[in-house]
């Protein structure tokens, strides 16, 4: 067994952020009070000035201080909807982490966004079962080659390694990503991904044998329950950081949020750790590994980050009566897990001159009404279907017909669409920040009658669990100028009995199995993913009318005197 001298580490971790560069109210629970109050929580200000807190704190006590980032800073916010990488890029570079994992939604727009990214960070980027070495060198964007990103050496079968000083020893870093990546997100065709566990214990070994250290850290972005998997079947890590699953570890009922269990799980010689999502909270732990890289002890937990204020509820307009104020603020500054602090000031200043103007631009555009609250479910239940996902399916019809593409109809999937919309003015950003946060090309496409059942059937197989064991109940298909019938009891394959179009004479008709259609989708959905397999067999390639899924609906709900669900919804038999 490999041995070495003994180290104390202090290290500070985030995970899934999503572009929540400002603080995000969440209701919190003060047992001296009857009702809940908001406060705003996190932020990037807030975690760089309680990063730098800790790093000076540590510099006291530890060996050493590392700061990383276990993946998914894309998508979820106005500030990706509008700025894709680019706003990432900056705002991590004021952070400035030692390490990022690579997180699926970093591929949702294919390996050009990672491109990108890359040229504008100031840290390496860990990708350690991403097999690179293939890419075609034709590519406007490619990702081979770019010296920050430390993918997989298919010499080696093993990640490429960061290695970090601490003292007179060195800590070994890398990461994995779900071997699935091309299920859920978007990687190029000759970008795959490696299997996860192989690659963890190959690297490990390689670790052992060429950098003679025992001290060696996952940055994980597989998820909580795989990262304990993981810890109990791979000997060799000393820690693992992960992300992807939202797991905020600890005990947050003192603030009404619920219990996760213990911050950190101790299984065999590995420390296993996560820090929730949107940038809400910070783990801070201190850790002593052994000569031999196991845990000796270790201390810390995730605190999440409060300012000074406190009210009623998230529009801000009904402050605290002052007794109810001091009440609140005097419970919490007394609890454990939360940290009071200022944000810094010169990342505000970047995030407020470069970025904060066009997002409350967007803000401000009130795009048309909604004269009722309109329902979003994925699948149908007892009381119907999804009232808002054919809406935006018209609105991919209207966005590619306004292009001058002939459109027979439009597929989307129901996990694309995220929240129901209240009566009242819709603007821009809640379009593009909340309903449609995903900034995913539409794609134009050609599949044939037959291709187009399958695509139904498998999507609803997956999104049912009928007879596959589907990723989840996102995938279900809602349309605009397509209808079906889907029978849950008939054998696999024979489960779509009806499926007609709106010709263009406005009349529905059969569709012709052998026949090819116009169609339009996100590229999520037109690439195959989640059960629309068949789609992956297109006899020509899907193309981009360069229009994302926000602006498209944005379109049509400016056309719109005001949102109308429309009267005919698909039919499901459950039986």
């Amino acid at each position: 067994m490999l041995r070495t001298k003994p180290i104390k580490l202090a290290i500070a971790h985030v995970n899934d952020t999503h572009s929540h560069f400002e603080p995000t109210p969440i209701s919190l629970a003060i047992p001296c009070l009857e009702d809940r109050v908001y406060a705003n929580v996190g932020g990037f200000a807030r975690i760089a000035t309680v990063v730098n807190q800790f790093k000076q704190q540590a510099a006291e006590s530890t060996d050493g201080f590392l700061f990383l980032h276990a993946g998914d800073c894309f998508q979820g916010t106005l500030y990706y909807s509008l700025f894709k990488g680019e706003a990432n890029a900056v705002m991590l570079n004021q952070l400035a982490p030692d390490a990022m994992a690579l997180g699926n939604h970093e591929l949702d727009l294919g390996n050009a966004a990672v491109s990108k990214f890359l040229d504008q960070i100031d840290f390496p980027l860990l990708a350690g079962n991403w097999d690179v070495s293939g890419e075609s060198p034709d590519k406007a964007f490619p990702v081979k080659g770019k010296s920050n990103l430390l993918a997989y050496n298919p010499d080696n079968l093993a990640a490429e390694v960061l290695l970090k000083p601490i003292g007179d020893q060195e800590v070994a870093i890398f990461s994995v990503a779900l071997d699935k990546m091309a299920d859920i997100a978007m990687p190029d065709a000759d970008t795959p991904f490696i299997n996860a566990k192989q690659t963890i214990i190959n690297t490990v070994n390689y670790i052992h044998q060429h950098h003679k250290t025992p001290h060696i850290i996952l940055l994980s972005h597989l998820g909580y329950d795989q990262d304990l998997k993981i810890a109990e079947e791979v000997e060799g890590l000393s820690l693992i950081v992960g992300g992807h699953s939202h797991v905020l570890q600890g005990d947050f009922s003192n603030l009404g949020l619920g219990d996760m269990g213990p911050y950190g799980r101790h299984i065999n010689q590995t420390l296993v750790v996560q820090a929730g999502c949107h940038a809400l909270a910070l783990g801070r732990l201190e850790v002593t590994l052994n000569a031999c890289g196991g845990i000796d002890s270790y201390s810390g937990g995730n605190v999440l980050m409060l300012g000074r204020s406190l009210a009623m509820d998230t529009s801000w307009d009904q402050s605290l009566p002052a007794e109810t104020f001091e009440r609140a603020k005097s419970y919490l500054l007394t609890q454990p897990n939360v940290v009071h602090c200022r944000g810094d000031e010169s990342l505000k200043s970047v995030l407020n001159e470069r970025y904060r103007p066009a997002v409350e631009k967007l803000k401000r555009d009130v795009v048309t009404q909604v004269p009722e609250r309109l329902r979003h479910l994925r699948v149908p239940d007892e009381k119907g279907a999804s009232q808002i996902a054919p809406l935006v399916c018209e609105g991919l019809m209207y966005s590619a017909e306004q292009r001058g593409h002939h459109v027979d109809f439009a597929i989307h999937n129901a996990g694309g669409v995220r929240v129901s919309l209240e009566k009242g003015k819709l603007t821009a950003a809640e379009v593009a920040g909340r309903l449609l946060p995903f900034a995913i090309d539409i794609m134009l496409y050609k599949p044939t009658g037959l291709q187009v059942k399958q695509a139904i059937e498998g999507a609803i197989d997956n999104a049912l669990n009928n007879g596959v064991e589907g990723t989840g109940d996102g995938s279900f298909p809602y349309t605009a100028g397509l209808k079906f019938t889907y029978q849950v009891s008939k054998p696999k394959g024979e489960r779509i009995t009806a499926l007609k179009y709106r010709d263009k004479t406005g009349h529905w008709s059969d569709v012709i199995m052998e026949k090819t259609y116009h169609a339009v989708s996100s590229a999520y959905t037109s690439q195959g993913k989640e059960g629309y397999d068949s789609l992956k067999h297109l006899s020509q390639p899907p193309q981009s009318i360069d229009v994302i899924l926000s602006d498209s609906f944005i379109e049509y709900a400016r056309s719109c005197h005001e949102l109308v669900p429309p009267s005919e919804q698909l039919s499901i038999i459950l039986e």
